[in-house]
């Protein structure tokens, strides 16, 4: 062997006996020599030292009271706060000193969150040590002021004080409590009296600069905390309040160099990767921002300021889902954070979910009413839904709220319209948004306004004008196509509303404009697919579910697959009030008020307390007959939203199904000293007059609202629909015309004047007036729809095809009149009928209405298998309408089933002899549903059958 392998041997024994002594000494210290260890390198300030020795002394005996303390100590200093509430409670549990125990587990249940179980659990205790007795009560005072119990908090303290005069901690908190209840002079006496002692705490110099601070003494503050990190480098807490002071000064430069002397100091502090989020963001460096973030956040952090920060990061990348988990999560942990509340309902605004928006904001502002940022986003959300009244309301409240510069003028264009100034206001508004170049709100109320007024050609200059400011806002263009949907020109509304989706894909309001224009375009499968595309990415967006379901809705569509999307709405996002609405909506349409009131009692359970639920149950138990419930419900909600029109007029509704009529007109007098030119108020108030059999009193109502109001023409609609209730044709007559002549343009108007001109007996002076009307407004669907209906009612099959053939030159795809035109075509022995109804039913597969036209029509022409397969799915989707019923029976005894057409018209026999509310009765068969209507939808909880269909049904019965 030469001497180098011997040598190299030699030192591998050397090294290998010195480790093995080393690992036999290690093995050999008691548990007592590792504690007195850690003691010693705790005084030397080696805190990593001291937790592996106690770790290992505790590894040898697990029930060492003395290890557990120390380990909880050097835990809270480190801190690692749950950490230690876990070892200095196991080191109480094995009967370690309270007097020495319980002052560190108070400050680390404090440092951990836990300051109500603090109070709870340890808050009455007291110790005989004066030291001890001291820091634990002052850690107790904290805990409570925490908890905002400022008089038991300043109780603490003064026992802190009787055990241990001028401690120093427990006066820091009496200062606090000082400058909370605005005393300032106090609160800065009592800091400089600790300043002044031995060696005072840290605290003392910070609570100094904050109480500058809260003065807005900033550059003294500033100066002076300049000072404190000078004489104590390593003060994070000072220097992290300092840097708050150069950011908010865009000192970014010095902020930095703060946060590096931070970092030399502990390189693993969570918060110094905060603040350096914060600078970056201030410079625009979105990535570093986040990478700096996230720092924070890993392993599951849920620290508030850190989401929210994250959150806006993402907003300004334009990362809006991502934005919107973190902002979630923010308020998840503080539910009543302003700045999260806001940024998120703009994140929902701009992700094109304006109904999400106003879902957080109205949870949102029944905890500050007084908040004018979401005041505007409500405005805003409002308009993207074209829910113009709403927009106005909330955007009239935000300029009240907040009446400066712009706004002053904003609110001044509002008084004025209201006024009737048409011109000054126009003028006022102009100016207000002229004034601002940054934000929309201004322009919003101008355009909405304008729409309101249907000066519809000054609303697109406005636009127009919008549009300069933010010329990539989704919202401006969904608001553009809206107006030029209003004025009927389609093609440049449909522009319009691409472009928004162009800018934004998943801009859901622009989604839905298009997928109804698709509709109309006779392609209601694109209108479909926009829908499914948003939902392919985000399976769970609940505003694209409700989107789809309100499309299929609205197209007649299978009731099963519109309630399995509006239940996947409501599992998609549990808090959503709207889903579970639209949810129960579904079922009071579908006349099953019981499974609607299970929905709503489910809203009100899983979102309690929210008067937006408690609404929805009142009315579903209102709807479900449950008067003396919704009472109690409505009280409920009266009492949750005091000084509002909204829950007094449910309360009234209540009152009047439950037959209190006078105490419902009492409630309804409240409604009016709240808004006194509220005429929703007034209308119910004359309904139930007309109700309650006192017809005199309720047109007394309708003659104080057009003393009131001299130019409204609600007040001489609502005394026309009183006389027409009555039979009072000429009266009703005369109020209608006073109506049309303060609103020429209505044409809802001129059709009630109309029909009471014909009920008096002048049907030759009607149909001149309409004929008039007609030739004045050549685009007016109302009117010719309502003639159609008319004459189809009359038999008068000629005139009622004359009309629809009118109306779907501007509508072609209508599903609706397209059914109409086909049955009385079909009446009229004209063969192109049959193409009619099958482009309806391609429109609409699933309309109870067109499957019955298709299936009658077929029969007719004998091909009976075929028809009975339409009656039946007909009959299926909509079981109570008589109609539908009594076709079905003729096809199949036309089939030769004569048990099963016996089994459907002993149904109807059976049936009540009220007047029917369906087609039926009219003796149209089921081409017409009311105006509004929704194919497929309007349902009736019972079966129903007329005179008309009862006379029928006994003769086919008979031949039976």
């Amino acid at each position: 062997m030469d001497y180098l392998r011997f040598r190299n041997r030699i030192t591998g024994w050397i090294v290998l006996a010195v480790a093995v002594a080393l690992l036999g000494s290690c093995g050999g210290d008691s548990p007592k020599a590792l504690v007195a260890s850690a003691k010693d390198y705790v005084e030397k300030g080696d805190y990593n030292a001291a937790l592996i020795q106690l770790r290992n002394a505790l590894q040898k005996q697990a029930d060492n009271a003395e290890a557990r303390y120390l380990l909880g100590t050097v835990l809270v200093d480190r801190g690692d706060s749950a950490g230690a509430v876990k070892e200095l409670r196991k080191a109480l549990e094995l009967g370690y000193p309270r007097e020495q125990t319980l002052p560190v587990l108070a400050r680390a249940l404090v440092e951990d969150g836990d300051a109500k179980e603090l109070v709870d659990e340890f808050g009455g205790v007291s110790l005989e040590d004066r030291d001890a007795q001291a820091a634990f009560k002052t850690t107790v005072g904290n805990a409570l002021l925490a908890l905002g119990r400022r008089g038991e908090a300043e109780t603490a303290f003064m026992v802190a004080l009787a055990a241990k005069p001028d401690y120093a901690d427990a006066l820091l908190g009496i200062a606090v409590l000082h400058a909370g209840s605005g005393d300032m002079g106090a609160a800065k006496q009592v800091v400089d009296r600790v300043l002044a002692q031995p060696n005072p705490p840290r605290r003392a110099a910070l609570l100094k600069a904050q109480f500058l601070i809260a003065e807005d003494h900033r550059q003294e503050a500033r100066a002076y905390l300049e000072q404190v990190v000078g004489a104590m480098p390593d003060y994070a807490e000072a220097r992290y309040v300092l840097t708050s002071l150069l950011l908010a000064a865009g000192d970014l430069d010095q902020a930095s160099a703060q946060i590096a002397a931070i970092r030399q100091a502990s390189k693993q502090d969570r918060r110094a990767y905060y603040f350096e989020a914060l600078i970056a963001l201030r410079r625009g460096d979105l990535p570093a921002a986040r990478e700096a973030v996230q720092q924070v956040l890993k392993g599951g952090v849920e620290h508030v300021p850190s989401l929210l920060l994250a959150g806006e990061i993402e907003f300004r990348a334009k990362q809006y889902n991502q934005a919107q988990d973190y902002l979630r999560r923010a308020l998840k942990q503080s539910p009543d954070l302003p700045m999260a509340r806001r940024l998120l309902a703009t994140t929902y605004l701009r992700s094109g979910s304006p109904a999400r928006a106003i879902d957080l904001i109205e949870r949102s502002l029944k905890a500050d009413d007084k908040d004018p940022q979401l005041m505007a986003l409500a405005g805003e959300a409002y308009i993207a839904l074209g829910d113009l009244h709403k927009a106005d309301y909330y955007l009239a409240k935000t300029t009240a709220i907040d009446p400066k510069n712009v706004a002053v003028r904003t609110r001044l264009g509002q008084v004025k319209f209201a006024e009737g100034d048409t011109e000054a206001a126009i003028r006022d508004l102009e100016a207000a948004a002229a004034l601002d170049q940054t934000t929309a709100s201004p322009d919003l109320v101008l355009i909405v306004s304008l729409l309101r007024q249907k000066k519809y050609d000054d609303a697109l200059a406005a636009v127009g004008r919008l549009e300069k400011k933010q010329p990539n806002s989704a919202l401006v263009y969904n608001l553009k196509g809206l107006v030029y949907s209003t004025k009927r020109d389609l093609p440049t509304a449909r522009a319009n509303f691409e472009k928004a989706i162009q800018l934004q894909p998943n801009f859901l309001p622009a989604i839905s404009n298009l997928s109804q224009l698709d509709r109309l375009d006779g392609k209601p499968d694109v209108g479909r697919k926009r829908f499914e595309a948003v939902l392919e990415t985000e399976p769970k967006n609940e505003q694209a579910l409700l989107g789809l379901a309100n499309f299929i809705q609205s197209g007649g569509g299978d009731p099963k697959e519109i309630e399995a999307l509006l239940k996947r709405a409501v599992e998609a996002n549990p808090q959503s009030v709207a889903a579970r609405v639209a949810l129960a909506n579904f079922y009071v349409r579908r006349g099953d008020t019981r499974q609607a009131l299970l929905v709503a009692q489910d809203a009100a359970s899983a979102i309690p307390n929210d008067p937006r639920t408690v609404d929805l149950l009142g009315q579903a138990q209102l709807a479900a007959g449950n008067s003396t419930q919704a009472l109690e419900t409505f009280n409920k909600l009266a009492t949750m939203r005091p000084d509002t029109v909204e829950p007094l007029l449910r309360l009234a509704r209540a009152l009047a199904a439950a037959k209190d009529y006078d105490k419902a007109i009492e409630e309804l007098r409240e409604v009016l000293k709240i808004n006194p030119s509220l005429y929703e108020a007034n209308r119910e108030i004359a309904a139930i007059y007309a109700m309650s059999d006192r017809p005199e009193l309720a047109v007394k109502e309708a003659k104080a609202v057009q003393r009131r109001q001299a130019d409204d023409p609600r007040g001489y609609l609502l005394e026309g629909d009183l006389w027409a209730a009555q039979k009072k044709w000429p009266e009703a007559e005369a109020a209608f015309k006073a109506a049309l002549r303060r609103a020429p343009g209505d044409a809802t108007l001129a059709v009630r004047l109309h029909a009471a001109t014909t009920s008096a007996g002048k049907a030759t002076e009607a149909d001149a007036t309409a004929d008039k009307w007609l030739r004045e407004h050549p685009k007016d669907i109302v009117m010719r729809t309502y003639l159609a209906d008319r004459a189809l009612r009359r038999r008068d099959f000629k005139s009622a095809a004359a009309h629809y053939q009118a109306v779907l030159a501007q509508q072609p795809n209508n599903p609706v009149f397209l059914n109409n035109l086909a049955w009385a075509m079909n009446e009229l022995g004209d063969p192109q009928a049959m193409s009619y109804a099958e482009k309806a039913l391609a429109l609409a597969p699933e309309s109870p209405a067109v499957l019955d036209t298709v299936g009658t029509l077929l029969v007719k022409r004998d091909d009976v298998s075929q028809g009975l397969e339409k009656l039946q799915k007909a009959a299926q989707l909509a079981p109570n309408q008589s109609d539908i019923r009594l076709h079905l029976a003729k096809a199949l005894i036309k089939a030769g089933n004569k048990d099963a057409a016996r089994k459907e018209l002993e149904a109807l026999s059976q049936a009540s002899s009220q007047p029917a509310a369906s087609a039926a009765a009219d003796g149209k068969g089921s081409a017409v549903e009311p105006k509004g209507a929704q194919p497929g939808t309007a349902a009736k909880p019972t079966l129903v059958c007329g005179p008309d269909c009862a006379a029928e049904t006994a003769a086919l019965l008979k031949t039976l």
